[in-house]
């Protein structure tokens, strides 16, 4: 009798401890995980407005599909200066929409008329078919 007594608590508390971390667990462990793993993510896409660089911290205005947001880096702020500029398309990865986003991850950047993108190869140095002509030597 008292086994079964034991048996029965502690599957009792195994399922109130299933369910509790099931449905609490996660709120309580989100802050300590990467963003990249969270799995709320959205990609929102947008162009560069208005850029204001201050002494810790970069400001963006983006204009996106669901209106426009203020975009607030702490981290990385220099690179960030020199990577984006007014005009640009930029991807967001954040947890959705919101008038003001701190520290999103950057997808991709695009440069407004394909300014600094990649340049093309140089032309082939010979036009002709067999290749590039030999010298006899003797």
């Amino acid at each position: 009798m008292r086994g079964w007594l034991i048996l029965t608590v502690t599957f009792l508390a195994g399922v109130i401890l299933g369910v509790g971390a099931a449905t609490r667990g996660p709120t309580l462990v989100a802050p300590y995980l990467p963003k990249a793993i969270s799995g709320q993510s959205e990609r929102i896409e947008g162009e560069v407005l208005r850029k204001q660089r201050e002494a810790n911290r970069l400001l963006l205005k983006v204009a996106t599909a669901q209106g426009s947001m203020l975009v607030t880096f702490t981290q990385k702020v220099a690179e960030l200066d020199l990577l984006l500029e007014a005009g640009d398309t930029v991807t967001l990865v954040t947890t959705g929409y919101a008038p003001f986003v701190e520290d999103p991850t950057i997808e991709r950047v695009k440069r407004q008329g394909g300014v600094g993108a990649a340049p093309s190869p140089p032309p082939a140095a010979s036009s002709s078919p067999q290749g590039p002509k030999e010298k006899a030597v003797r």
